[in-house]
């Protein structure tokens, strides 16, 4: 509900300014996403998984040509922080021992994306991009499970390290006398997302 209200009312305070003769160059703004793995997905690497699913919060610095908002290409450079969870039952293989317990991985990473509109002189129009950075991935997993004697086993692993982050970007943009623009956007950043996002240009 915090996020929403937040969206509107920069939505609602800008579209108050007064129009300008300048071309803006530049803008900020936040996307808020869901985010986590498609089941089918995990199915491919695990024999039994619960579901991973989680939120991602980003703050944005756009960049943009010579026409602005308007121009065929445009850049993002992103910090964003995102979380996954789940629990349930674990198994690599159906033959392994089946864990009860909960896995949590959080990332904060930065990139840098280009991105390409198509028809960018219309007020709505879809884009695609492309993008890359480096991340802090930290991963955490408790489990237990009973051997053949009933013994219960209890587990927990735990990493943190840096990695490579990749960013595919595909969505939908509409803008508000160019100061003001909002996007529904789907991709992939070492996870798959689905959101939305409001921009303040200057």
């Amino acid at each position: 509900m915090k996020k929403r209200t937040i969206l509107a009312l920069m939505v609602l305070l800008c579209a108050s300014l007064p129009a300008a003769d300048h071309v803006f160059r530049f803008g900020t703004g936040v996307r808020f996403s869901s985010f986590g793995f498609p089941n089918a997905l995990l199915d491919l690497a695990l024999y039994e998984h619960p579901g991973m699913t989680g939120t991602a919060m980003a703050f944005e610095f756009h960049s943009y040509g010579e026409k602005g908002p308007k121009s065929t290409f445009s850049g993002i450079y992103c910090l964003e922080y995102s979380r996954m969870k789940g629990e349930g039952h674990w198994r690599v293989e159906n033959y392994d021992n089946r864990v009860f317990g909960a896995g949590d991985v959080t990332q904060v990473n930065l990139t840098a994306t280009i991105l390409m509109h198509i028809f960018p002189s219309s007020p709505i129009h879809p884009y695609i991009g492309g993008g890359i950075g480096i991340g802090r991935m930290n991963i955490w997993a408790e489990g237990s499970y009973q051997d053949e004697l009933g013994t219960t086993i209890r587990d927990t692993y735990q990493k943190k390290t840096f990695v490579p982050v990749g960013h595919l970007p595909v969505g939908v943009m509409g803008s508000i006398r160019d100061k003001i623009m909002i996007r529904a956007e789907a991709g992939f950043k070492n996870g798959f997302y689905f959101g939305g996002s409001v921009v303040v240009n200057f």
